[in-house]
């Protein structure tokens, strides 16, 4: 009984077969963060995400009705608490110190502001209160937070994604966070502003696309073995898209301040999002160039 032979009707692994070993064994590992790069992504992400946070507190609080003293004065203090930290992030910093103690921060005001916001949203879907903030909208500012909490925390703990799960994940995101922005501005815009509404309705559509794409890719390649052909396509199209949103958002703004076009917008909010779709931009050609190093590194 010592020849090792499966039992009749019984599934044997056999570990030298290399179609029946998981594939998530062949996933690159995480990349260590050299301390320039810690250094200048954490700065980076800090001023534009503190501005951003700031901002969701202000945009909030226009929207409560005017009754719920209590949340308006809350996030009048999370506006201010944001100023002064967008202030610190401002600063020039040259130490690996001082910059993970400006991540801790931001970390634990981010980490306070999106249980304001999760449950902030709970009460709007209960209707517990009332006002202008769409829940969707509450859902996705508390997603942003999510996203610059966990961009924080691993540039602390000194590792990147690997490059095909960065792209994967940041393209998820931001296609999402692209798609709504696009229906918000249809749903802010007079409707007698057809032409743009139908514009904007429309890049909803395309960015609904492209997200469900890829998830699909996530879904395939995600912590699995480096496909870099599809992964590279992906971030193309997600760029050349992306350009065209952000062009439509500036053009738009310009109306907006000019008072040219019906609209409930307000300018720092069409302002807020051009540096959105600008930011995801940024975040592209980040990993556009650790992906060409990537493959180099591979050939050479």
């Amino acid at each position: 009984m010592g020849n090792n032979q499966p039992t009749p009707g019984h599934f044997y692994l056999d570990p030298n077969n290399p179609m029946l070993i998981p594939p998530e064994k062949q996933a690159a590992q995480p990349e260590a963060i050299t301390e320039r790069t810690f250094i200048e992504r954490s700065l980076a992400e800090n001023r534009f995400w503190l501005r951003i946070m700031k901002e969701h507190a202000l945009f909030l609080g226009e929207g409560f009705n005017r009754n719920d003293k209590n949340l308006i004065q809350q996030t009048d203090r999370f506006f201010q608490y944001f100023e002064q930290l967008e202030k610190r992030a401002l600063q020039a910093h040259t130490s690996v110190q001082a910059v993970r103690k400006l991540n801790e921060d931001s970390i634990q005001l981010v980490y306070g502001f999106r249980n304001f916001k999760r449950n902030l949203l709970i009460l709007i879907v209960n209707c517990k209160i009332s006002g202008f903030n769409f829940p969707l909208l509450v859902d996705h500012i508390a997603r942003e937070a999510e996203y610059f909490m966990r961009t924080l925390q691993k540039f602390n703990q000194g590792i990147l994604d690997p490059v095909q799960d960065a792209i994967i994940s940041e393209n998820v995101f931001w296609l999402r966070i692209m798609m709504e922005h696009s229906r918000f501005i249809s749903a802010l815009l007079d409707q007698s502003e057809r032409n743009l509404v139908n514009t904007a309705r429309k890049f909803g559509d395309d960015f609904e696309v492209l997200l469900n794409q890829a998830r699909d890719v996530e879904s395939m390649l995600y912590n699995k073995k480096p496909t870099y052909p599809i992964i590279t396509r992906m971030n193309q199209e997600s760029e050349s898209a992306t350009e065209e949103l952000r062009d439509f958002k500036k053009a738009g703004l310009e109306l907006i301040k000019t008072c040219q076009i019906r609209n409930v917008i307000n300018p720092l909010l069409a302002d807020h999002v051009v540096r959105e779709a600008e930011h995801f931009l940024y975040m592209i050609h980040v990993l556009e160039n650790r992906l060409t190093t990537k493959i180099n590194q591979e050939k050479g």
